[in-house]
């Protein structure tokens, strides 16, 4: 599992998401609105792909504790007949340790825009999302660790109630100091 700005990537797709299926195709004016998303769990629980090999065996022998605080400001509009929607966004999270309390801690702030939407026809959109800004990952100690800067493009399928169906593609150009580092061998090392 590499590290990516995926974890951030979701929480704000999934913010734009949740609001594309409310809002109304055909609606004039910008829908503005504030968001706030908060999350905490066991990832072993949550996730049964956690951090496993290629054969399906455990990586990280911990249990691990997400926890989210995520807020921002969503912005949409109707573009010559489909729904484009943009977020500023602040998300913070952390991976615990649960045997010796450590964590790694990530702050992504900066925005997710849809950069281009196409509907397909069949009841699907093709979204890809442009991300822009830093995330920096810091130990336990509060010493920073990466710094990911840059852009980032996602593309993504969900039907027409705004909900996720597949993951296309993704490209990112700049600094990404974790493009090749492994982030279940790097929450090992900073949290035991």
């Amino acid at each position: 599992m590499k590290h990516t700005r995926a974890a951030a990537a979701v929480a704000a797709v999934s913010a734009t998401l949740l609001i594309l299926g409310t809002t109304s195709a055909s609606a004039a004016r910008p829908e503005i609105d504030h968001w706030t998303f908060t999350d905490s769990h066991i990832e072993q629980e949550e996730h049964d792909d956690f951090c496993l090999d290629e054969e399906g065996n455990e990586i990280v022998p911990f249990d691990v504790l997400y926890e989210e605080d995520s807020h921002g400001n969503f912005r949409g509009m109707v573009r010559k007949g489909v729904f484009y929607g943009a977020s500023t966004v602040h998300i913070e999270q952390s991976w615990t340790n649960l045997d010796t309390g450590k964590s790694m801690s990530a702050v992504w702030q900066g925005q997710e825009k849809d950069h281009e939407v196409v509907d397909n026809g069949d009841g699907t959109f093709t979204i890809t999302i442009l991300f822009t800004g830093p995330t920096k990952t810091y130990d336990d100690e509060g010493d920073l660790l990466f710094k990911d800067v840059g852009r980032t493009f996602g593309t993504i399928i969900v039907d027409e109630n705004g909900e996720f169906l597949e993951f296309v593609s993704g490209d990112s150009k700049g600094q990404f100091d974790t493009a090749d580092r492994d982030f279940c061998l790097d929450l090992i090392e900073f949290t035991s």
